[in-house]
């Protein structure tokens, strides 16, 4: 336990040197990573995929899921209160029910049987480094992060803390949109309920839980990745250890910390090249250039979006994208695991077994025992999660769980007629299984989407290829490795049919295509949503490659573990030593490709060993200094001080990816009408939307009494704020709204004031 004794220390010295007011925070949130990930460990047990870290953080992503979706589940259908005492029953009930059924099963007595001491000791011990590993990776980024922490409106982190104090303060489930008072919120917003529900469940508030959500999700994609690609390798024929090690740190970084290509030419090399030859720099490089570079081609606009992961989590976005990635990998383990699983061919075995020459025709108890099993019940409540949490996410992850399910059981158990209807049917199952986990958040939801189209914008070929030259030649190069070894190897056998693909090759080959097509997509076809034509596959091309990012930088370091390999293979040739120093090349490029998030972090949050200039985690503490919150962080302390889960406040209308409606985002308040583009997007109509906006224009320029109170009686309104973006907005009459309630805060010239309404 030195290892872990050792990484304990480190933690503790960077809380007690950040002097952060969230450090106990932290502490607790730590806290109940661990209980989810150590109590629901039993949910899931994997038999084919060895996680080095013995599933701490697969087993945290999957015991999130589902322990947030039983809370989901009982606070929409009985009205429960999504609070504390609601999510830790049912976290509680849950471990005591998969407990129960254990030991019911005589799991713990077999585990005893199979399994000396000495065994179980270490798989104690790696589960507590993995712990370990991952608090220092979230202490990091709580380090970090401590250098900028606070809220961004020109992104739409104002959306998604929004998101998260209106749940926490309203506690009742389906929420209400903070920006659309009266109605629920129509948007995929279970990613930042999760972070909610965390928050529950170790007494953090929304202050400390949004910034803590995103050194979440970077500390757990790290680790998840490392876990996945090492324990898939370590079980490839003849392996070496340290190859797998080596493979599984590559696609964790480049996954995590990676950039594009655009930034090794004009972020790595380009300024290198310049110094060297004393030429004159161009524009400086930014961090964010990375992600819109790819654009129009013959003069025709097109505002395409390509970003990454590393980009988003140093910018700061608690998006649906960001917070999917805790699930999106442990779903790729559980794949994985479905196709490494020895014990999936006994069912075969058993099926043949009971077959006799008497009995023919359909039998349905084997059909359902093979398409109802662990993985895809843990797969159909993942992907049912996705459709709340983040939509695109689905299709795709069905998709490559298809690809995946299909090939290796097509392998399994031949190519033919019973295999195909099996194959299907387990994709049946899935889909049930997701409709019926999603259902609660269906109930209230309309997908504000109008359908696919075929796209008439193309990427500049040089552009393109140049963005994603290394998601492409690396992936691309471990799929010729494949087929031509596979046409090698029946060359000299007397049938193709003796020997097939492995299991390890047909998930290489179903993951690669499925990241190519996922990056080959938007130039063909794009979702339509509210934006023009210039903008028609932005959020296509943002959605799809995000993922498609994901997917190769996981292939791409396998891809350098299985060429490394090959030059430590007993039996070595030249064509072997070639291919091991390829992959020792891949893995350089690969390290380049992970300097970004050096670059990016200088950028973004400058020096970060001057610990004089790093501020608080805390991602609202600016509004006690900043001299733009004078006339609103008093308003906004009152409204916190009122503790109705319901709260009705008329602010002014705003306009999307501004400063505006402040005092909702920050207090959890609903107010008439929001953020305008965002609102029209969410309800895909511009009319009902733009009414609201004419409604509280009126409610504060008219100066009609009358009116006012008709406003007040149709919206409910507990509150009145006229603040300083109010102001810049409408010229406001008060004449219409001082009468109707007790003007309980005003500023010093009496120009902004809080009304609490007396109705």
């Amino acid at each position: 336990m030195a290892a872990f004794d050792a990484i304990a220390f480190i933690d503790l010295i960077i809380l007690i040197l950040s002097n952060d007011s969230g450090a106990l925070s932290a502490v607790r949130w730590l806290l109940v990573c661990f209980v989810i990930a150590l109590t629901m460990k039993p949910l899931f047990e994997f038999d084919g995929l060895k996680p080095v870290d013995e599933g701490f953080s697969i087993s945290f992503g999957l015991g999130l899921a589902a322990s947030f979706t039983l809370t989901y589940f009982l606070c929409t259908l009985t009205g429960c209160p999504f609070n504390s005492i609601t999510c830790i029953g049912c976290l509680v009930f849950i471990a005591s029910a998969i407990f129960f059924v254990k030991r019911k099963a005589g799991y713990c007595s077999r585990q005893k049987t199979r399994e000396s001491n000495i065994i179980i000791r270490k798989k104690r011990e790696r589960f507590l480094i993995g712990f370990a590993v991952f608090s220092l990776l979230f202490l990091i980024a709580f380090w970090v992060k401590g250098f900028k922490p606070l809220l961004d409106h020109q992104t739409e982190q104002f959306m998604d803390y929004g998101f998260m104090t209106a749940m926490y303060r309203q506690q009742k489930i389906p929420f209400e949109d903070m920006w659309f008072l009266g109605q629920s919120i129509n948007y995929y917003y279970l990613g930042q309920a999760v972070a909610v529900f965390i928050c529950r469940l170790g007494f953090v508030t929304p202050e400390y839980g949004y910034n803590f959500m995103l050194c979440t999700v970077f500390a757990a994609l790290l680790m998840t990745v490392f876990t996945v690609v090492e324990g898939f390798l370590r079980k490839i024929r003849e392996m070496n250890g340290v190859c797998a090690v080596i493979g599984g740190a590559a696609a964790s970084l480049m996954c995590t910390c990676g950039g594009n290509g655009h930034w090794l030419k004009y972020g790595l090399f380009g300024p290198l090249i310049n110094r060297i030859m004393g030429t004159a720099a161009g524009a400086a490089y930014y961090f964010a250039d990375p992600t819109m570079y790819i654009g129009s081609e013959y003069g025709v606009i097109d505002k395409g979006k390509h970003e990454f992961p590393a980009y988003t989590m140093v910018l700061g976005d608690l998006h649906a994208h960001v917070c999917n990635m805790l699930f999106t990998i442990p779903l790729l383990a559980v794949l994985f695991d479905y196709a490494l699983d020895e014990r999936v061919n006994a069912y075969r075995d058993k099926d043949e077994e009971k077959a006799s020459p008497e009995k023919t025709g359909f039998d349905i108890s084997s059909y359902l025992r093979k398409a109802v099993n662990r993985h895809t019940i843990a797969i159909g409540i993942l992907l049912g999660l996705f459709q709340g949490v983040n939509y695109w996410d689905f299709p795709m992850y069905y998709v490559i769980a298809g690809a995946i399910i299909l090939f290796c059981d097509i392998r399994r158990y031949g190519f033919k007629v019973s295999t195909i209807t099996n194959v299907l049917l387990k994709g049946a199952v899935i889909l049930l299984i997701g409709a019926v986990t999603i259902f609660p958040f269906n109930l209230t939801f309309n997908k504000p989407v109008s359908g696919i189209h075929l796209t008439d914008r193309h990427s500049p070929p040089d552009r393109y290829f140049l963005v994603w030259s290394v998601h492409i030649i690396i992936p691309v190069s471990l799929l010729i490795y494949v087929i031509a070894g596979r046409i090698m190897r029946n060359r000299k056998t007397a049938s193709s049919a003796v020997k097939r693909f492995n299991i390890h090759e047909l998930v290489m080959i179903a993951v690669t295509l499925c990241g190519l097509g996922l990056l080959a997509l938007p130039e063909f076809i794009y979702v339509k949503d509210i934006y023009g034509d210039n903008f028609q596959r932005y959020n296509t091309m943002f959605k799809l490659t995000f993922q498609g990012f994901i997917l190769l930088s996981v292939i791409s370091g396998i891809c350098i573990g299985v060429f490394l390999n090959k030059g430590l293979e007993k039996k070595r040739s030249a064509g072997k030593t070639a291919l091991a120093t390829v992959g020792m090349l891949y893995l350089i490029v690969a390290l380049l490709l992970s300097a970004y998030i050096g670059s990016a972090v200088k950028m973004w949050f400058g020096n970060i060993f001057e610990k004089q200039n790093r501020w608080d985690i805390s991602c609202v503490k600016f509004i006690s200094w900043d001299p733009q919150y004078d006339n609103v962080r008093e308003v906004i302390a009152l409204l916190n001080e009122d503790h109705s889960r319901s709260l009705h406040l008329m602010e002014e209308a705003g306009s999307s990816y501004s400063p505006e409606n402040r005092v909702s985002v920050f207090t959890g308040a609903s107010i008439p009408a929001g953020w305008y583009v965002h609102e029209w997007l969410w309800h895909n109509d511009s009319e009902v939307v733009h009414k609201r906006h004419d409604e509280v224009r009126d409610f504060y320029s008219l100066g009609d009494e009358e009116y006012c109170r008709e406003i007040v009686g149709k919206y409910k309104i507990d509150y009145i704020y006229v603040g300083p973006k109010t102001l810049e907005k409408y010229a406001v009459n008060y004449d219409g709204f001082s009468n109707l309630g007790d003007h309980i805060w005003e500023s010093i010239d009496g120009s902004c004031m809080l009304i609490r309404v007396n109705r």
